[in-house]
């Protein structure tokens, strides 16, 4: 349980007085229960979830299950002088993301329009309006529950350049038109935003994409990612599983529109 347990401690993300535990294929789930109410004697949380490494439905939320202390998933999140209040079992929320948040907003400038195609409950949008100090920043999702927390923390943050549009990003940034950076977190639809996004920046404009690579042993991630877009540079933000990984690349939209035709 001991040698256990250091691997579960491995896998805890806090998020405000709510802990979540990555629970492991093999779980069991008496050891999980234990280790949740040791968890909240050493820390002070106040509930503890467990999420599996599964997505699913419309929104790619993973599965969540109870382990200890209060029945509640809503709690106040504090990052980079932003706070923020969500529900972890109905928006999507990762930790590793926390830098990523920071690298983005900070390239953002002064006047720029910003769009941000899958905002969740806000944290890119919110932000990249408060360091950026851009002109408005169009922070879309179709997820309700997401709409619901990205006005709440707007609201709580007082980042009212921030346009929350509730709906699909794909057709939402058509109605738009053509703008200055736009930002898309959402791995999975990588190429397919790739291909529309770039319609969409002026020349000289920037798309931060996440994508998802599927390399071969060995291989590096983000040389695989920069070999397939043209991007000026990028990061790997996690592994998914030893043969996926999530990349973030920074594109800058140039004069010639051939390397993004080239890859759509």
């Amino acid at each position: 349980m001991q040698e256990r347990g250091s691997v579960l401690w491995k896998r805890v993300e806090v998020v405000g007085d709510i802990a979540i535990v990555g629970v492991p294929f093999n779980a069991d789930e008496e050891e999980l229960r234990r280790f949740a109410e040791e968890m909240m004697r050493r820390t002070g949380v106040r509930a503890v979830w467990g999420k599996k490494r599964d997505t699913s439905g419309d929104f790619r939320l993973p599965t969540y299950v109870h382990l200890a202390g209060e029945r509640r998933s809503e709690t106040l999140y504090r990052e980079h002088s932003c706070v923020y209040f969500l529900d972890i079992t109905k928006v999507f929320f990762s930790s590793k993301l926390s830098y990523e948040h920071r690298r983005i907003a900070k390239m953002v400038r002064r006047g720029e329009v910003v769009v941000n195609m899958f905002a969740g409950f806000g944290p890119f949008s919110i932000l990249s309006f408060k360091l950026g100090q851009p002109k408005v920043v169009y922070s879309i999702d179709i997820n309700p529950y997401a709409y619901y927390y990205m006005i709440v923390n707007i609201e709580l943050n007082k980042t009212y350049g921030v346009i929350p549009m509730y709906g699909d990003a794909f057709r939402r940034l058509k109605e738009l038109g053509v703008v200055d950076r736009i930002i898309s977190p959402l791995p999975e639809r990588g190429k397919e935003v790739y291909c529309e996004a770039m319609e969409h920046l002026r020349s000289g404009g920037y798309l931060h994409l996440f994508v998802e690579i599927k390399v071969e042993r060995g291989e590096d991630p983000l040389e695989r990612a920069l070999r397939e877009y043209p991007a000026e540079g990028g990061r790997v933000v996690r592994s998914v599983n030893p043969s996926t990984y999530h990349v973030v690349l920074d594109i800058r939209k140039g004069e010639s529109v051939s390397p993004y035709k080239s890859v759509c």
